[in-house]
């Protein structure tokens, strides 16, 4: 059967087709001839008809970034490999799972991800037989953005889905570009900075390609693991409590003596949550560069940091919001300057002269960005006590402790936290055991000055 492509803001047939191929057009009511840029392209791979005319439907009205969608559809997993091959434009495959033999759709995820070394479009599995392809097994061996019974689908639920994966796919696209304009500007950072955006660079790079998956950009990301600026050392932990992370940890050279460092919590878990990890990667590594040209120091202000991505979250709609600790340490200085937008547990300072270790919460109430455009964010300054440091950790932590209150947990890791000399003491500490299942991503990041002029 030759595939039909239609624009989903008419669904009435034309009644004739293409002597070529076969490819029967979905009649247009307006004289104005279409043009590819302004359509989200949609491949629906169902041996079922009415899957695809219900599928139409549903999403006819659907609109994202002023785009409609322009369906292609398929009606075997045969069928839809020669398309995948011919249209680098598709950018979500709503694929059923049984066709022509009960694994033609995993079949088919397979030949786009391997053989078509397309890592781009975003891939729905949908079933209407869900006992034979269980969603666990199939999430985990599979690189599928989602996974949907037919009869959960309902319209919003579908709209929901539809808008999650073509978000994400215009993330992964930006990432791509991203990577043509960084890497003439990459040879002005500093050396520790270029060896972390290096990784970056080639998992851009590989992503371009197709060789490397969402998980792989995210977790290449990451600073080194352990960081040493003046008297200061910074290390950091993140164990994801699913596939990728909602949780981000970050800290690099400013300039020789001054350190940006920041942890992040998105709301939600999964691909949605990880992907605006990435957006904010993007958003403060585009404040280093006007900050290394001279442009602009930005980068140096909290507050005004938290305040520009508030405003860019909401104006793009990401639906999501991030609970940010955002700080610049001056390492001749000692000053700390900080800004917090939601994040907790607040950090805790540890001041450990004389012998007296002691801890301390900075209290700072506040909201997450990408929230309401109504938030104020305000610095606040510290000088680091000799011998002492941060420790800074996501609310997951809090959740894998055993107390029955928040305030309890809070004093548990309070004064647990004073006699750990790194991360790994801490979670003994703490008897936490990040290799097993989590509730909630868990990230924690530590900062340490030791006192060489004593």
């Amino acid at each position: 059967m030759a595939h039909h492509v239609a624009a989903a803001d008419n669904i009435k047939v034309q009644d004739k087709a293409d002597p070529a191929d076969g490819v029967m057009v979905f009649a247009d009511d307006r004289s104005t001839p279409e043009v590819d840029y302004q359509y989200w392209t949609v491949l629906i791979v169902d041996d079922d008809p009415e899957i695809h005319q219900v599928t139409l439907l549903a999403l006819r009205d659907f609109n994202f970034q002023n785009h409609k969608l322009k369906f292609i559809s398929a009606y075997s997993a045969a069928e839809a490999k020669p398309i995948l091959a011919n249209n680098s434009d598709i950018a979500l495959v709503l694929l059923d799972v049984v066709m022509e033999t009960d694994d033609a759709g995993l079949t088919l995820v397979h030949y786009i991800r391997d053989t078509l070394q397309n890592h781009l479009v975003r891939i729905v599995l949908r079933t209407g037989q869900p006992g034979q392809a269980p969603e666990q097994k199939i999430v985990q061996d599979y690189d599928i953005n989602d996974y949907r019974a037919k009869t959960e689908l309902t319209v919003q639920r579908l709209t929901t889905t539809v808008l999650s994966a073509l978000r994400a796919y215009t993330v992964i696209a930006d990432l791509a570009k991203l990577n043509d304009t960084l890497e003439a500007k990459v040879q002005a950072r500093t050396a520790e900075l270029a060896v972390s955006n290096q990784q970056l660079q080639q998992s851009l790079a590989e992503l371009e390609a197709g060789q490397r998956a969402g998980k792989q950009v995210q977790f290449n990301m990451l600073p080194a693991a352990s960081f040493q600026c003046g008297d200061y050392h910074f290390s950091h932990a993140l164990y994801p409590s699913a596939y990728m992370s909602g949780d981000f940890v970050d800290y690099f050279n400013a300039d020789q003596h001054q350190v940006v460092f920041y942890i992040a919590d998105v709301s939600g878990h999964g691909v949605a949550s990880a992907f605006v990890t990435v957006y904010l990667k993007r958003f403060i590594s585009s404040y280093y560069e006007r900050y290394q040209r001279g442009s602009i120091d930005t980068l140096l202000d909290p507050a005004a940091m938290l305040t520009g991505l508030n405003s860019e979250l909401l104006r793009e709609n990401i639906t999501k919001y991030i609970a940010l600790f955002y700080a610049v340490l001056d390492t001749q200085s000692h000053q700390l300057t900080y800004a917090n937008a939601g994040a907790y547990p607040w950090p805790l300072l540890h001041n450990d002269q004389q012998q007296q270790r002691q801890a301390d919460y900075l209290e700072l109430k506040s909201t997450p960005v990408g929230m309401f455009d109504f938030t104020e964010y305000q610095n606040h300054s510290l000088f680091m006590p000799k011998d002492g440091g941060l420790l800074l950790c996501s609310d997951g932590l809090l959740d894998v402790l055993p107390q029955q209150t928040t305030e309890l947990k809070l004093q548990f890791l309070k004064e647990h936290s004073t006699v750990a000399a790194d991360i790994a003491g801490l979670l003994q500490a703490l008897q936490v055991k990040p290799d097993q299942t989590l509730p909630d991503d868990l990230t924690i990041l530590k900062v340490s000055r030791c006192n060489n002029n004593q």
